[in-house]
């Protein structure tokens, strides 16, 4: 006990005390907001990036939810009327609804006096437009994913050659002239990874949910073909018999 309290109580533990400090009241804890202004100007296209990712996320995710919406109900009011005969009115029904599927078949009842050749291509068609029209600016937020760590090393690349420069004019190797310029220069890369990151999480959500879309489309598309074969094949039949 008596060689512990000497210890703690010996000059050079307290000069190490009074050195940790110093040191302390020397470098005070900086915001996150302050560290990531000192990332310098490379931050400014990061961050329009970020930005640019953000909005195309939250608008295509909207328009998603609208255009992709699975009503059963309504489909099978749709073939429902299909089979009674009720072309005109099932067509009108379709125009009401906002969803890419209903478009879809608002596009194949316009054709239901043509072959059934010409009323699949015609609901092809539209297929392939309200699908383009769904991943339309997806590029937007591909392009982010693949600069936005370019950028962010890039700044970094810049940083490091800049703090070799300085130690070449000066000849001063001091270690915390180095280690401040590295970890300010850092933070464009970890600025960069994080948009880029946002990005492409951002853009494989929307895109798995534009798959589903496809794949509802066909399964809606095929039945509502087959209503339709099965409704002109009625008609023959009636036509025939009168």
């Amino acid at each position: 006990m008596n060689l512990l309290a000497l210890i703690q109580t010996s000059p050079i533990v307290e000069m190490a005390e009074e050195a940790t400090t110093v040191i302390a009241q020397q470098a005070p804890e900086e915001s996150y907001f302050s560290l990531i202004l000192k990332g310098g100007w490379i931050l400014l296209p990061i961050f329009l990036l970020s930005l640019l990712a953000i909005y195309v996320i939250v608008s295509k995710w909207v328009v998603i939810s609208r255009a992709g919406k699975n009503d059963p109900i309504w489909l099978s009011r749709v073939l429902e009327l299909i089979a009674d005969g009720k072309v005109d009115k099932a067509h009108k029904f379709c125009i009401e609804q906002p969803h890419t599927l209903a478009k879809v078949v608002s596009a194949g009842l316009k054709e239901i006096n043509n072959d059934d050749r010409e009323i699949e291509e015609s609901m092809e068609i539209e297929a392939r437009q309200q699908i383009s029209g769904l991943e339309d600016q997806m590029n937007w937020l591909s392009i982010t994913a693949s600069i936005a760590p370019m950028l962010g090393f890039l700044g970094t690349i810049f940083g490091v050659i800049k703090i070799f420069y300085d130690i070449a004019r000066t000849n001063d190797l001091a270690i915390d002239t180095i280690s401040s310029g590295l970890y300010q220069k850092m933070i464009c890369s970890g600025a960069g990874l994080l948009v880029g990151i946002i990005a492409y999480a951002g853009y494989y959500l929307l895109n798995g949910r534009i798959d589903k879309i496809v794949v509802n489309l066909d399964k809606g598309s095929n039945e509502v073909l087959k209503a339709i074969r099965a409704y002109k094949k009625k008609a023959a039949l009636q036509a025939g018999e009168n």
